[in-house]
């Protein structure tokens, strides 16, 4: 048993709560569990604790041993001049505070059944395949849930944004350039697709706007494409001169070409057929940041990415302009709105995800057949930052659905009524 468990029994008030004694034989009640905390100090604040007669309020430590107080030097630290109680699984040794004061030590006892919960939740090979019984647990298909876990994957995404926006200085122009250039590598090609987009300046692009074939010498040049001879086209070499041209007269550098991935794409998704439509998007539409602000439903924002289409440039599907919208879209609406405080674009990028279909992926496809409701993109947001954020690293203390299972209230079942209490 780790400390996070500890700290979900304490929260959870899942300790046995009979006959609470410090080590010293004072008795204890738990008023008020405090709260977590989660910046540097003790691991919870706020909490209110009667040892004998007095009530005390403050900070709790929690260790699965005594010991460790000592090993992570608190007992030298002013931070932990005012625990109020030291919470174990394990009482090892003595310890004391700063000015030598004894610190008032629980030894906390439980269900054992919440080690089985949690050890076979953490030892399940297959992710996918969660114990705590998602096929008829209705936690995650509460609306509460959902929300919770969509809203952190958009401002996380948001987040991602505003990173880049500090790092342009304010340059919303650039910032959505080096995002949607992003989003056209579709995964695979996400970092050499961001990274040609950041060695060049959209302000270029605008300038030779009225020039698909500048505008591609660009891409492709920046991109590595033309100097390496990697692009053989049948315009390759006058594709190659004018980049040069370009190259030598805004000092351009292009980035590494053999950081590009090209066996295993279908070719739709080949670097140059992606390249390509990116340069007809941004030629013909040099001001997508400012439409893509004055857009109100999806069909005005499937329009953002309407490719002027040839034999060598074939048009997106209504997949890809999906996906280009919940994945660059919304997320770009969240951070503009948190920029400007106005709410109405974050709430129009909740709306957009609610009325678009979910995505069609491996993630959403596991989950669905386990038997989660998934019948918008909202939903399969929800269902991807499950997958990536809490079921493959792990987090199963810190999800909504482990939390459950663990606190042994699946499927509306409570505690035994006779529970193993480990001593």
């Amino acid at each position: 048993m780790n400390e996070k468990t500890l700290a979900f029994i304490w929260q959870n008030r899942l300790f046995d709560p009979a006959g609470l004694h410090t080590t010293q034989g004072e008795t204890v009640q738990v008023v008020k569990t405090g709260y977590t905390n989660t910046m540097s100090g003790p691991d919870i604040t706020d909490a209110q604790i009667r040892i004998g007669d007095i009530l005390w309020n403050g900070n709790v430590e929690l260790h699965t041993k005594s010991s460790h107080w000592t090993l992570h030097k608190h007992h030298l630290d002013r931070a932990y001049d005012n625990i109020i109680l030291h919470v174990v699984f394990e009482d090892d040794a003595p310890l004391s505070d700063r000015q030598g004061n004894t610190v008032p030590t629980l030894v906390i006892r439980y269900d054992t059944s919440i080690e089985d919960r949690c050890a076979r939740l953490l030892s399940q090979q297959n992710p996918h395949l969660c114990p705590a019984g998602i096929l008829e647990l209705s936690t995650f298909n509460s609306l509460s849930f959902t929300s919770r876990l969509t809203i952190e994957r958009l401002q996380q995404k948001a987040a991602l944004i505003r990173q880049t926006l500090d790092a342009t200085r304010g340059d919303w122009m650039q910032t959505f350039w080096q995002h949607l250039a992003r989003s056209f590598g579709f995964g695979k090609n996400s970092t050499p697709f961001e990274l040609m987009a950041k060695s060049l300046p959209y302000n270029l692009i605008i300038k030779n706007s009225d020039s698909f074939a500048t505008v591609l010498a660009l891409l492709y040049g920046q991109a590595g494409f033309l100097i390496s001879g990697k692009y053989k086209g049948s315009d390759s070499e006058t594709l190659l001169q004018e980049y040069k041209f370009q190259q030598a007269k805004y000092s351009l550098s292009p980035i590494d070409h053999s950081i590009w991935k090209y066996s295993g794409t279908r070719p739709q998704n080949s670097p140059f057929v992606r390249t390509r439509q990116l340069a007809s998007l941004v030629a013909t539409n040099a001001t997508i940041f400012d439409r893509m602000l004055s857009c109100t439903d999806i069909e005005q924002m499937e329009s953002l990415f309407a490719i002027k289409s040839n034999n060598e440039i074939p048009p997106l599907g209504t997949d890809a302009k999906h996906l280009l919208i919940i994945n660059l879209v919304c997320p770009f609406l969240t951070c503009y709105s948190q920029y400007t405080g106005d709410t109405n674009h974050a709430q129009l990028a909740v709306d957009i995800l609610e009325k678009l279909p979910p995505e069609k992926n491996s993630i959403v496809a596991a989950k669905a057949k386990a038997g989660l409701s998934i019948k918008s993109a909202y939903d399969s947001q929800a269902i991807i930052q499950l997958d990536t954020e809490y079921c493959k690293p792990r987090r199963c203390i810190e999800c909504q659905i482990g939390r459950h299972y663990i606190a042994g209230k699946q499927n509306g079942a409570g505690r035994k009524s006779a529970p193993q209490i480990k001593k």
